[in-house]
């Protein structure tokens, strides 16, 4: 783990001398330095969604159906379909 700390240490003091010299002597140079670092601060110090850890990840399945999320419950008997009592089963007029 000693490389990632020294890289971090060098990021970090590259980023503080970067600002120092803008302070020092405001120039585009010095200004452009300091962006590059600050940049590369930032993106050593954000998380890297794009990588897998170590461990990786776990097989993804597919998403929940709408079952799924329904909270179990004791089956009900379907209502029973009954015709209407104007309109007989078989007769369509």
């Amino acid at each position: 783990m000693g490389k990632v700390n020294n890289r971090v240490d060098a990021i970090r003091k590259a980023y503080r001398d970067a600002l120092e010299a803008a302070r020092d002597r405001p120039s585009a140079e010095a200004w452009a330095k300091l962006l590059a670092a600050g940049k590369e601060l930032s993106l050593l110090q954000e998380p890297r969604a794009g990588r897998p850890g170590r461990r990786g990840r776990r097989a993804s399945s597919a998403p929940p159906t709408i079952h799924d999320l329904e909270p179990e419950t004791e089956s009900r008997p379907e209502p029973e379909l009954r015709p209407n009592s104007e309109v007989e089963m078989g007769t369509l007029d």
